[in-house]
Formats: structure tokens, sequence, C-alpha cells
């Protein structure tokens, strides 16, 4: 099957939950089907493609002023459209896949132009999400509008979570059968704990091995990792150091350099980190942390996380989607508070029970997350919506 796949980001590297999403896809993917995909240039750390088998074929949009506009650049941007439209009119893709709402325009005008079925995979409820942002009202509704239009046109709908597949149906009005929920896994390729990299990095930051390193991901661009990492500054590092004052704060993201004024004596900023070395700083982990409390996200790096045998300390709010793991295997927490705190401390402090939590949780992820099944969904859709195209069912 031909594949074309239009994202609205850079993969290469991957910089946040959905590039890694996108990416991983296309790499699980490929093994079965020839995918080609658009992407660009925004949120780019400016790598190079790395995924060179023969199924996998990289088009970049040109960049241009348009790209000020951000995410909302690909519903206007006549570089993409024109890219989308050649490839297809070349390529003559079997599906069109969306990953986010925001290439959803250029993929419906292909649909509508060449007759290829459409499916797209909404990440969040995204007008759900600019609300909870705060951002201006009549913004959130013009994103309303647009991923009204793309939802309903759309030949199926694919979420990561049943909470947004059911607030799409809702909201949207769009029927039942045509989403589907594939949860994103990390790649059991990569994220498998060493011990050797846990003593390099650890000997790196100076620690002995009964000395706690506690990590958040994320990409600091995006408000409620900022957030987050003001919470674990706020909340968390002033008693954990009473306690523990060898403990060492890690966070991994981009654009760190926005968050200079919580730099402190025992919190490191790295910037990004290649997929190496986060494996590497997730293996050196004792506490993964994931205070989050707004906004939503993709949710895929408590299970990378997890797949490394790292015990999770996260907000309910964090783990939205992620029911899978029970409550011996993820602590949660409804808020970044002194229920929060008290349960870092008591993974820091109790090792066994540590070691407890996180090998269940490792299990369970090496249970529940497989991409050969999440392709096999995807085949699913595809071939329904390919078989509902023909026979003339839909518009």
């Amino acid at each position: 099957m031909k594949i074309l796949l239009l994202a609205s980001f850079d993969l290469f590297p991957p910089v946040h939950g959905g590039s890694s999403v996108a990416y991983n896809w296309i790499k699980q993917a490929s093994s079965r089907h020839e995918v080609t995909a658009i992407i660009s240039h925004l949120y780019s750390q400016g790598g190079q493609p790395d995924l060179p088998d023969a199924q996998v074929h990289i088009h970049y949009c040109p960049p241009s002023a348009y790209d000020r506009l951000r995410v909302l650049s690909f519903w206007v941007n006549p570089h993409y459209f024109r890219t989308a439209e050649r490839l297809c009119r070349e390529w003559r893709p079997d599906i069109v896949q969306c990953e986010t709402l925001w290439p959803a325009f250029a993929a419906l005008r292909l649909r509508e132009k060449h007759r290829v079925p459409v499916v797209c995979v909404e990440y969040n409820v995204e007008a759900d999400k600019f609300a909870a942002l705060g951002r201006p009202a009549l913004l959130t509704r013009l994103v309303a509008w647009g991923e009204r239009k793309a939802c309903l046109r759309s030949d199926h709908i694919v979420t990561l979570t049943h909470h947004d597949r059911e607030q799409i149906a809702r909201r949207y009005g769009v029927p039942l059968e045509r989403c589907s929920t594939i949860p994103p896994c990390p790649d059991l390729d990569d994220f498998v704990f060493s011990p050797e990299s846990r003593a390099a990095v650890r000997h790196r930051y100076g620690l002995a091995e009964g000395d706690a390193m506690l990590t958040f991901v994320g990409n600091l661009e995006y408000e409620p990792n900022q957030q987050a990492v003001r919470r674990i500054l706020g909340y968390v590092y002033t008693p954990v150091l009473q306690k523990h004052p060898a403990a060492r704060f890690v966070v991994i993201g981009q654009s760190a350099e926005r968050l200079t004024d919580c730099c402190r004596e025992r919190m490191t900023f790295t910037g990004y980190l290649s997929r190496s070395e986060l494996v590497a700083h997730l293996c050196a982990t004792d506490v993964f942390l994931v205070p989050v409390e707004t906004g939503s996200g993709i949710r895929v790096k408590i299970p990378e996380a997890t797949a490394c045998g790292r015990a999770v300390v996260a907000t309910r709010k964090a783990t939205e989607g992620l029911e899978c793991f029970g409550e011996d295997e993820i602590v949660r927490t409804d808020a970044v508070d002194a229920d929060f705190v008290a349960a870092i401390l008591h993974l820091i402090e109790e090792p066994a029970w540590r070691s407890q939590v996180s090998a269940r949780a490792q299990l369970r992820t090496r249970q529940v997350f497989d991409w050969n099944k999440a392709v096999t969904q995807y085949e699913r859709i595809y071939t329904q919506v390919i078989r509902a195209r023909s026979r003339g069912q839909v518009g």
C-alpha cells in the first residue's frame, strides 16, 4: 500500500511527543508499506533524515514567511498545498494520512480532487486545548471551525485516547463508527534499560548509586511543560533537597532558554537530547516526574520511561489515556501537592518498593504497547475506507 503522510512539524530528530509518534509510525509502517511524508522545518533542530529505508520518501515544505503563523500556517500555506498536490499527482497514493489537524485542509483538497481517502490522526481535541491554554476566544472558535470541518469531511478519525474519541464525536457530531482509538507506542527496540548507560550518565552528574536523580522530559516551548518545571521548582525541589541534598533534578527538552529564571544549583537543563542520550538519561533516572496539570499531550514520554524500568510519579491529568497502568504501576496524585511530594520521597527512600513499582510498569508496557498491533489497526482502517470509497459510500 502507498501512504502519503502529511505532518506539520519536523521529524528529524523528533523533539516532542507528536513528532515521536509520527517518527515511530513511519519507522514501523514502512516495514510493510511504502510511505511518502511531507514535513516542515517547524520546531526543527536541523537534523538529517535517518530513516533511509527504500520504502520511505521524505519531502520538506519550503520555508517561507507563512511559517510565522506556526501551526495555523498549514491552513493557508500555498507551498505546502502545492507540494502535497504534486506528490499526490505523481505518486498516486492509496491513502492520505494527516498527523494532527493542521495539514487537514491540504489533505481534504487531495480527497476532493484525486478521490483518495483521508485518515486524520487527532493528537488532541485542538479546540479544547486552545481553550484550556487561555487562547483568545476568536482564535479558539476559528480552530473549532477548522476541526469540525476536518472531522466531518475526513473518511476516518484516529484519536490517541478514548476520551478524545468521545469528545470529538460529541462536539462535532462525528459518528463513533468513523472514529477509532489507537494509543501511541514507544519504540520498544530503543527504549531498553542499560546498566552501562545508567552508570555513565550518573558518573557525568557526580551521582553516587544512592543519590536520587529525578527527571522531567518535555518540549519547553509548550506552556504546560513550562508550568510543570515551575511546579517542580516551587513544590518539589526544596522538600526533596532538604532530606536528600545530593539529589539531582534533570530537565530534558528543547528551548531551555525560556526558563533561565528556574536555574538552580541542583537542577540541570540539558536542552534537546538525541534519542540515544534520552534513553541513557532515563536509565540513570530514579524517579520520573510528570507534574502536568493543564493542557493536553501525547503521553508517549511516560511509556518510554516505564519501558526503561523507571518509577513514575504523575498527576492524573498527565496520565489520561494511560488507564492500562494500574495504581501500583504508576503513582498518581490529583495535583502537584503534598501527596505528590510524599510519593517522590517514598520512592527515593524505599528502593525495594521503587524497584517493584518500576518492574510492574515495565512489564505492563511490554504487554500493552506493540507497534505491530498498532500498524495492523491502521491497516484495517485503510481497508475499510478504501472499500467504502470504491462502493461510492463516501462523498
